[in-house]
């Protein structure tokens, strides 16, 4: 078959040779693109078809030996598709239907006009041209059907009501369905519910997809085993918007998929090992551990003489903790559960430090690992043991405190008191007031050994309410409370009443202007845990004070201010340590108590300036629940 817009190759069998040589002429007059060969008979026609390469055969009917119906016939069972014209002077209904039964492509009765010549030519042509269009598409066809049938991709096409019409071998591997079980049915063969829960939503996402709709799903083999599959889908509608077909590619990515992420597990992991500043990433699996570096430290820097070449995963862990660690990388690996240990290693030369090593198992690997990093903790062990013995000696010292001291003073009160009735005695009273000092000194200085610790349980308090419920409990005749505060801070209850208790019985003392503590004759001191000392003859009616709670302006923690005179700057530095008053009868402990509150709670606390120009003392780094 010649290209389109080549030559047109004809065979006219006639058995008269003048009127085919004639034909030919008048032919060529018309085109110059008609190549023409002739024959006289049928069999001299068919053995010119083997031979040469025909675009169209021209006949005639009444030959000798086979007419052109029995010539045509011969013709179709090689050349089905050939176009042949049956070109006769003898004209019948008869003729017609038999040729059109035959599959004759056209039939034209000779005329004595040579006009109709263009008609023949015309039909040639118009014939040759479907021939050969036909021919190129069919060829098309095979060639995609060759690639369809060859692609590495799966390949389905559906039906306008999403029905299976065509797949490839790709498709039938990936899924395990046979074509025959594929035919006919829909994607709910292999997609599941999960994935596409609604065809027409799939319809409609297709004909908006200009690109085509790409997607990656889940999907389900025929033996049930559940895969990841990428695919691209393709509506194709004629130019009157009619769908001509839907087809789609996929590939099996679970390999891919679990790839990647598995690539950013290993990214977190190591992102996580960053921020930690560990010393050295690991990898347990069934067969054993390989290590590798991690950050900008490795596993070997856990110490200088630390071997880094370990074939156990094991070997480098304290004897005594290996235990620990292998049942733990086992839940880990059986179960998924995620682990997080101290324990001890021991280096090469037999020196031990304490880690801190954590451990996951890693999804979508073929094999069972778990992946984690060590962190050298031995510096903070080593300040939680020395935290622990000043905790042991702080118990021992409240002890003697609370029983040694606390036993003899109640003791001298109790004869104070029976001597107090029987003689008075200014000496006696002098004595009461002595013990009640001792009595503070005692109870301040145990609330620091008590209270001096890490805060333990943590709750959320209203601030509102927790310092209300503090100013009842204190002496508030001449000062007034303003808690402008919604605030839900995180802290120990009971240790944040002692604060906001010390900090409002200091501002009462000092904030009204004079000092209360001046008129109560210096009774009073910046600090002090115990109430003011009322006396008889002082006189507070000038002694007002307000007491202000709020947020500090970046909502990192509270204030609590008074309206007085406020605290020297150069004093400011001095008001928190231990023993500081500027009363004479002052335990100098109160605002201690404050900062060591403060401290365990991991809060940090000020004083500067009030906007009235009196003490604010701030406590920030506050952790508040919004």
């Amino acid at each position: 078959m010649g290209e389109a817009g080549s030559a047109i190759q004809v065979l006219h069998v006639d058995d008269d040779r003048e009127y085919t040589e004639m034909t030919a002429a008048f032919l060529q007059r018309e085109s110059v693109d008609f190549t023409i060969e002739t024959a006289t008979s049928a069999s001299e026609g068919l053995r010119l078809l083997d031979r040469e390469s025909v675009d169209c055969i021209v006949s005639d009917y009444e030959m000798p030996g086979e007419n052109g119906i029995d010539f045509l016939e011969s013709v179709r069972e090689d050349y089905p598709d050939l176009p042949f014209i049956l070109y006769t002077g003898h004209g019948s209904e008869a003729v017609a239907s038999d040729a059109i039964s035959a599959g004759v492509t056209d039939y034209l009765q000779k005329t004595a006009d040579t006009s109709h010549y263009a008609l023949l030519a015309n039909r040639i042509i118009n014939a040759v041209e479907q021939y050969r269009s036909q021919r190129a598409l069919e060829a098309s066809k095979d060639r995609l059907s060759l690639f369809i049938d060859q692609s590495p991709l799966g390949f389905v096409e559906y039906n306008q009501d999403f029905e299976i019409v065509r797949v490839n071998d790709t498709l039938t591997e990936i899924f395990g369905y046979t074509e025959t079980e594929l035919l006919g049915e829909t994607w709910e063969m292999f997609v599941s519910s999960e994935s596409y829960d609604d065809v027409d939503a799939v319809t409609s996402a297709l004909s908006e997809a200009s690109g085509g709709y790409h997607s990656i799903n889940e999907n389900v083999r025929k033996d049930g085993e559940c895969i990841v599959v990428e695919w691209h889908n393709r509506l194709v509608t004629d130019d009157s918007g009619d769908v001509v077909t839907i087809f789609s590619h996929c590939q099996d990515v679970t390999e891919r998929i679990e790839h990647e992420q598995n690539l950013a597990q290993l990214r977190d992991f190591f992102d996580e090992a960053e921020e930690l500043g560990d010393l050295g990433a690991w990898e347990f699996d069934e067969s054993g551990m390989s290590t590798w570096t991690a950050g900008t430290r490795r596993i070997h820097e856990v110490g200088d003489d630390f071997d880094p070449t370990v074939e156990d995963g094991l070997s480098f862990y304290h004897p005594e903790d290996r235990e620990r660690v292998a049942d733990a990388v086992e839940a880990a690996l059986e179960h998924g559960e995620q682990y997080d240990l101290e324990v001890r290693l021991t280096t090469a030369k037999g020196n031990h430090r304490w880690v801190r090593t954590r451990g996951k198992r890693v999804e979508g690997t073929e094999k069972r690992t778990v992946r984690g990093f060590i962190q050298d903790i031995t510096e903070q062990k080593e300040r939680e043991r020395r935290l622990r013995v000043q905790n042991e000696r702080l118990d021992s010292f409240a002890s003697v405190v609370s029983h040694d001291l606390q036993g003899p003073l109640t003791v001298a009160q109790g004869h104070l008191e029976l001597a107090q009735q029987d003689v008075t005695n200014d000496h006696l009273d002098s004595i009461d007031a002595a013990h009640e000092r001792m009595q503070t000194l005692i109870d301040d200085i145990l609330t620091l050994a008590r209270d001096g610790r890490a805060a333990t349980t943590t709750e959320p308090v209203t601030l509102q309410t927790a310092a209300t419920a503090c100013w009842e409990t204190i002496e508030t005749e001449n000062a007034t409370l303003e808690a402008d505060t919604d605030s839900v801070v995180l802290a120990d209850p009971r240790r944040l009443q002692r604060l906001l208790e010390n900090l409002f019985r200091n501002c009462v003392a000092h904030g009204s202007d004079p000092p209360l503590s001046q008129i109560q004759g210096e009774s009073v001191e910046h600090g002090s845990s115990s109430g003011p000392v009322q006396s008889d003859e002082a006189d507070e009616s000038d002694a007002r004070v307000t007491v202000t709670v709020g947020d500090v302006d970046d909502a990192s923690g509270f204030y609590v201010a008074d309206d007085g005179p406020g605290i020297p700057e150069d004093e400011r530095d001095t008001v928190f340590e231990a023993g500081y008053s500027t009363a004479s009868e002052g335990t100098g402990f109160g605002l201690a108590i404050v900062a060591d509150i403060a401290a365990v709670h991991g809060w940090d606390v000020s004083v500067t300036d009030s906007e009235s120009g009196g003490a604010r003392f701030e406590i920030t780094g506050v952790d508040k629940e919004t």
